[in-house]
Parts: C-alpha cells; sequence; structure tokens
C-alpha cells in the first residue's frame, strides 16, 4: 500500500512540474491585458496570434516560449497575451468590440485581423501599445535565442523612438 501511495504521489508531482513548466511566461487574455495597460501599465503589449491547427506555433509554445531566458524578459518587458486567430468569442478591445468574420467554410478573428494589419501568418507576435497601434508584428517560428535576440533589438529600437518623441 504504501509503495502505491508513493507511485501516485510521484506521478501527481511529475504532472505538476511539467504543467508548471508550459507556464514560463505569465500569459494572459487581451481584455486583462487591456485592463493593466488602462491602468497605467506602460509595458507594451506582446501578443502572441496563433492557431491551433498551426505546427509552427506549438514549437514556438513548447521550444520558444518554454525557455527560462525568454520567459524571463518577456514577463518583466511585456504584458504576454496569447490571442487565437480562428476564436468565434467577441472581444473588446482599447473600447471596440472584435467578433468572428466568416467567408464560407472558413473564417479569422477580426481582432487578429486588425492587429497583423490583414497578413494572417502563424505564428506572428505583434508588439502593441497602449493606445491599441500595433508598432511591429514578427512572423514565423524563432529558436529562444534568435526570438530572444530580436525582441531585445526590437524594444530597443521602440524605447529609443519613444525616447526621441518623449512618450
Amino acid at each position: 500500500m504504501k509503495f502505491i501511495s508513493v507511485i501516485i504521489i510521484s506521478i501527481f508531482s511529475l504532472n505538476f512540474l511539467i504543467s508548471q513548466e508550459n507556464h514560463l511566461i505569465n500569459w494572459m487574455n487581451i481584455e486583462n491585458a487591456d485592463s493593466l495597460q488602462q491602468k497605467g501599465d506602460k509595458r507594451l503589449m506582446l501578443i502572441d496570434v496563433y492557431a491551433d491547427w498551426c505546427g509552427p506555433c506549438k514549437l514556438m509554445d513548447r521550444n520558444t516560449f518554454n525557455n527560462q531566458s525568454v520567459a524571463e524578459y518577456v514577463n518583466e518587458n511585456f504584458i504576454p497575451v496569447k490571442l487565437n486567430a480562428e476564436s468565434k468569442d467577441d472581444i473588446k478591445f482599447k473600447g471596440k468590440y472584435y467578433s468572428w468574420v466568416t467567408d464560407g467554410r472558413v473564417g479569422v478573428q477580426s481582432l487578429a485581423y486588425s492587429l497583423l494589419n490583414g497578413e494572417l501568418r502563424y505564428p506572428s507576435i505583434a508588439l502593441v501599445d497602449n493606445k491599441g497601434q500595433t508598432l511591429t508584428v514578427v512572423t514565423g517560428y524563432f529558436p529562444a535565442q534568435d526570438f530572444l535576440e530580436a525582441l531585445k533589438d526590437l524594444k530597443s529600437q521602440i524605447d529609443e523612438y519613444y525616447a526621441k518623441e518623449g512618450k
């Protein structure tokens, strides 16, 4: 009986550790991220626009977003958001409502279409300011180190621009 208890506890502990590993980045939905910005959080949103069927999106989740260095940098410098581009839920963002738009058999969440300027490619990472403007979009799969370097470079360029503009 004691042996079975040890096995059960070990299985639960392993599941807990695996589930923790999958959530290194503190992802939130876009409504909660919008609320943070409205309350004065000055960080840009880092919006991961994905589709459930997208293989490279799953690789980003598994390999890139589960990297400790990437997760720490994203959590510290951005408001991380996951947005399913094929979500049929209505979404309120920056005071405007977005919904599922269909074209026959297929469709898209109109917010994803708007954030990506109509260029629906997955995965896409959109950096969005507190006015809801997309500052830049990075598309495709990136290994962790390449993603981290690109993100640091983009953030540096954006910070430099804001410093010159006095924002």
